[in-house]
């Protein structure tokens, strides 16, 4: 870590202690908390496919360090703040695009004044660096996909006027960099490809006591950073150290209307289905796109309380037959591992960008249980197709068949006390005849991870 970074985490920490020891002691109205993630990380071939490659085989660990405070003077009146920093050694790859040991900023990534009920108002406002989880986070949980999972935030201001105990409508409207910023040691780092604003008007009804649904309308626009749509420097938050060529930057704006509904069809059963179209332009092509997400759970219950899933999503893919639109369907700010550490984040990077799923059919069996009152253990498969051969003609990829491969995810998760949690995720992807030379080796990814909390 350098000097600077340990210096303003060891001081962050000394006054987060000195607050939380002041309040318990004056009975101010303080609070704080903080955690420490650890992360041993295995991949093998999941960015090419291509087991040849000099960077297919990864094996790191990762240091994420936080520490929050939030002062509430009044019911009325909140502001919280938290400073995070994420370190990684890299084992593997050992070549010299890599450093071996990278430290990152000293940031803040939540800072936010939150007003509940002003003036006797049914509404709560939230202004500044927050994060934020809409529904299964379909289209919207992380607003810095390029920083892998160590932050998630969004510049935003979210109001929620409660209309009934049934009906709220929520307004968002965000403003997010493509760089860091509210850094304490001056790193510069690429969180997101291009800078991005944003509205959300956010619908949610109580339709019934088993039945929840929503409504809701995305607006995205995208302004390229200079410089990266014709290749830059790499982000430098995940060990990189040369110039290479950078995601591109997208240049448009889109348009989303879509809803949600989760329900309990019996005691038994439960669904929860979600669909969205888009319109718009991005890069200078019409946009029109798009997707539909659901689940239907089975509970067996028994000791385990075992349950069994089915699954589908479709995304549509871009038809390289219509040079003049697109038909990709657009993630927003969904772009993070819902379904697949391995698949999603990495191999997808191939086609698009970072997370950034599109051109889909995928096929879901899976079984989740509570072997233990501290554990739950589950077992995915995936059956994954592409909408459209839409790299018909790039290397590896093929102009006729569209099914991408066979994905095995297993997870087990713990939670042992109040501070201290961890899991374990393993994950095997079989390509399909959609890769061809030189793609289509067997991918891997493996992941240990403990978590203390304070």
């Amino acid at each position: 870590m350098k000097s600077n970074a340990r210096i303003a985490c060891a001081a962050v920490l000394t006054l987060c202690a000195a607050f939380a020891q002041a309040a318990d002691e004056a009975k101010l109205p303080w609070s704080w908390g903080g955690d420490l993630r650890l992360r041993e990380v295995g991949i093998e071939n999941a960015n090419a496919l291509d087991d040849t490659n000099a960077s297919a085989e990864r094996h790191f660990q990762r240091y994420r360090l936080r520490t929050w405070g939030q002062y509430a003077p009044s019911d009325v009146v909140k502001m919280n703040a938290r400073l995070m920093w994420e370190g990684r050694h890299y084992a593997k790859p050992d070549i010299a695009a890599f450093e071996e040991w990278y430290s990152g900023a000293v940031m803040f990534d939540n800072l936010w004044l939150g007003l509940d009920k002003p003036g006797g108002l049914p509404l709560n406002i939230k202004l500044g660096r927050q994060d934020i989880f809409l529904g299964n986070g379909w289209l919207m949980a992380d607003g810095t996909p390029i920083d892998g999972s160590r932050t998630g935030y969004l510049d935003a201001v979210r109001a929620t006027w409660t209309v009934s105990p049934q009906t709220s409508v929520e307004t968002i409207l965000i403003n997010q960099d493509a760089k860091t910023s509210l850094t304490l040691d001056g790193e510069v780092e690429d969180q997101t490809e291009q800078d991005e604003k944003g509205l959300i008007v956010y619908l949610r009804n109580k339709w019934n006591p088993t039945t929840d649904v929503d409504a809701y309308y995305f607006y995205k626009n995208n302004s390229p950073v200079p410089g990266t749509l014709s290749g830059g420097t790499l982000r430098t938050n995940n060990g990189f150290i040369i110039p290479v060529v950078a995601d591109p930057s997208d240049d448009g704006h889109v348009h989303a209307i879509g809803g949600r509904i989760e329900t309990a069809l019996s005691p038994e059963w439960k669904l929860r289905a979600e669909g969205a179209i888009e319109t718009g332009e991005r890069n200078g092509r019409d946009l029109q796109a798009f997707g539909l997400n659901g689940r239907l759970t089975r509970g067996l219950g028994g000791a385990w309380n075992n349950r069994v899933h089915v699954g589908f999503e479709y995304l549509t893919g871009d038809d390289p037959d219509s040079a003049g639109d697109n038909e990709a369907f657009d993630p927003l700010w969904g772009r993070w591992p819902q379904w697949s550490e391995l698949y999603g984040p990495y191999t997808y990077g191939m086609e698009t960008r970072t997370g950034e799923t599109t051109n889909l059919r995928r096929f879901n069996l899976g079984w989740a249980a509570k072997v233990h009152p501290t554990t739950d253990v589950s077992l995915d498969y995936h059956a994954v197709f592409a909408d459209e051969n839409t790299k018909c003609g790039a290397a590896g990829f093929s102009c006729s068949d569209k099914f991408r491969g066979h994905l095995l995810v297993a997870w087990v998760r713990g939670k042992f006390n109040k501070n201290v949690s961890g899991h374990l995720v393993a994950e095997h992807f079989w390509p399909g005849d959609y890769y061809i030379a030189p793609k289509g080796d067997n991918a891997y990814f493996l992941r240990a991870e403990l978590l203390l909390s304070w």
